[in-house]
C-alpha cells in the first residue's frame, strides 16, 4: 500500500513536532527542576534532603536511629517540669488543643508559667518530666529559640518523647546521655525575646525527630495532653525518692572526688586539682611561685 505526498508530510510534521516538544521539556527539567531553594540548608534536617526533591519533604520522615531506640529508657513515672514536682506556683497558660485565632491554629504543646506573671519566671529550672534519653538539644529555628527532647520508653512498650521549648539556657549534656527524672536539662527562656517567658512543653507519641515542627495547626498531631500523662504516671506518694539515674550520677561524682582526694594526699601537691578545675581559674600568688 502507498502512503500518498499529503499524508506523509502530516505524518512528517506530526513527529517533528513530538521532537520539538520533548526538546523543549528535557531543557525544562534540566534548567528548573533543580531549584536553588532545595539545595538551601532552612532548618536542621535539611542536609538529608536531595537536591532536586521534588515536594516539600516531612522532617519528620527522619526516623530515629534504632541505637536511639534501644537506648531509650524504661519511664514508669513522670513529674512536671517546672516548678516542684506537682507543679506548685505555676499554671497553664495555653493548653494542647487551644485554639489560637492570631496563629489560626490549635496548640500542639503546653504552655507553663509561674505565677508571678509576665518575665518573673525567666531563667527558673527547667527538669526532665522523666527519665529518657537525651536525642536533641539546640535551636531548630529564632522562633522556637533553644529546645531540649528527651526520648522515653513507656511500660507499654510505646515511644514518647518530651520536647521542652524556648529555653533560656541549656544543661552541658552530652547527646545520647541518659538523664535522669528530675535532671535540670535548661531554664525557662523567651526564644530570643519573642515572647513573654514560659516553657513549651510537649509529649509526643513519635520515633521520629520532632524538634521544629509546627507549634499550631488544624490538630494537634500526635502530641498527647502532658496532664493526662502526668496523672497515668504519677509518683507513689509513700514511695518519692530520687531517680536512679540522678542517684548513680551522684554516686559517680563522690567516686570521682574520692579518687582526687587520694590523689592529693598521695601526691602533696595540687597537680591532680589543677587537672579538673576550669582554665579561667585565676592563679593565685602561691601557684605562680610554685
Amino acid at each position: 500500500m502507498m502512503i500518498d505526498k499529503t499524508t506523509s508530510r502530516v505524518i512528517m510534521g506530526l513527529l517533528g513536532t513530538a521532537c520539538v516538544l520533548i526538546t523543549a521539556f528535557a531543557w525544562y527539567k534540566t534548567k528548573y527542576a533543580a531549584v536553588p531553594e532545595a539545595g538551601m540548608h532552612h532548618n536542621i534536617y535539611d542536609e538529608d534532603i536531595p537536591r532536586s526533591a521534588p515536594v516539600p519533604v516531612d522532617y519528620r520522615m527522619v526516623l530515629l536511629t534504632p541505637q536511639e531506640l534501644a537506648k531509650a529508657p524504661l519511664a514508669d513515672v513522670f513529674t512536671s517540669p517546672l516548678g516542684d514536682e506537682n507543679g506548685a506556683f505555676t499554671y497553664v497558660a495555653q493548653g494542647v488543643g487551644d485554639m489560637n485565632a492570631a496563629r489560626k491554629g490549635r496548640h500542639a504543646g503546653q504552655d507553663l508559667n509561674g505565677i508571678g506573671g509576665e518575665n518573673t519566671d525567666e531563667g527558673l529550672p527547667v527538669r526532665a518530666a522523666g527519665r529518657g534519653l537525651l536525642i536533641y538539644a539546640g535551636e531548630p529555628s529564632p522562633d522556637w529559640g533553644n529546645v531540649v527532647v528527651l526520648l522515653h520508653r513507656l511500660p507499654d512498650g510505646r515511644f514518647v518523647q518530651s520536647l521542652y521549648a524556648h529555653l533560656k539556657t541549656v544543661s552541658d549534656i552530652p547527646l545520647g546521655t541518659l538523664v535522669g527524672r528530675g535532671e535540670q536539662i535548661g531554664s525557662v527562656g523567651t526564644a530570643h525575646g519573642n515572647y513573654l517567658a514560659h516553657l513549651h512543653f510537649e509529649m509526643i507519641e513519635s520515633i521520629a525527630h520532632e524538634a521544629g515542627m509546627p507549634g499550631y495547626g488544624k490538630t494537634t498531631f500526635n502530641r498527647i495532653n502532658p496532664d493526662e500523662v502526668l496523672k497515668q504516671y504519677a509518683p507513689d506518694p509513700e514511695m518519692m525518692m530520687p531517680d536512679p539515674i540522678i542517684a548513680l550520677k551522684q554516686v559517680q561524682m563522690a567516686a570521682g572526688w574520692e579518687k582526687l582526694l587520694e590523689n592529693l594526699y598521695k601526691d602533696n601537691s595540687m597537680e591532680a586539682l589543677d587537672k579538673i578545675l576550669p582554665d579561667s581559674q585565676p592563679p593565685t600568688e602561691e601557684k605562680e611561685k610554685r
